[in-house]
């Protein structure tokens, strides 16, 4: 267990030192929010106003298109500064037009089978599923980096 606990805390140092101060805002910005949210689809499955499928229906395609918009920032090594460094590029933009599109049409795409409550705690669910899989896909990229450039042992 603690030597569990002394690897963590070396890696979270090297996460520290080499990943750009931007992006480690981004990363706590969407794992607060995804909780925020997570919290409260929670709240509305224990208020009845959503059921665990419907949740689920939400949440894992969300999932799935959070982590493809994962893609809308290319996040690579940058030599000069050491750092783990992120930037828009071409196809991310092409994601980035797709998932605001998602975004602003997810009541559209599902007031059709939802309305009321149901549809906004669904479209809460979907939102979470969305973020995390944003989380998910640049906490992959980052630690896939630091392991081609050896910062973890």
């Amino acid at each position: 267990m603690k030597s569990t606990t002394i690897k963590i805390i070396k890696k979270s140092k090297i996460v520290k030192e080499h990943v750009e101060s931007r992006l480690l805002r981004r990363l706590l910005m969407f794992s607060l929010i995804a909780f925020i949210l997570f919290s409260i689809v929670i709240y509305n499955i224990m208020l009845h106003r959503l059921t665990l499928i419907l949740a689920l229906a939400a949440l894992l395609p969300g999932l799935f298109i959070g982590f493809i918009a994962g893609r809308m920032f290319k996040i690579s090594w940058k030599e000069e500064t050491q750092e783990v460094v992120s930037r828009l590029d071409r196809i991310g933009s092409i994601f980035l037009v797709f998932y605001i599109s998602v975004e602003i049409g997810r009541k559209w795409l599902f007031g059709h089978w939802l309305s009321g409550a149901q549809l906004n705690s669904f479209g809460l669910a979907f939102l979470t599923g969305l973020l995390l899989g944003r989380f998910l896909a640049t906490l992959k990229s980052i630690t896939r980096i630091l392991h081609a450039e050896n910062k973890f042992s």
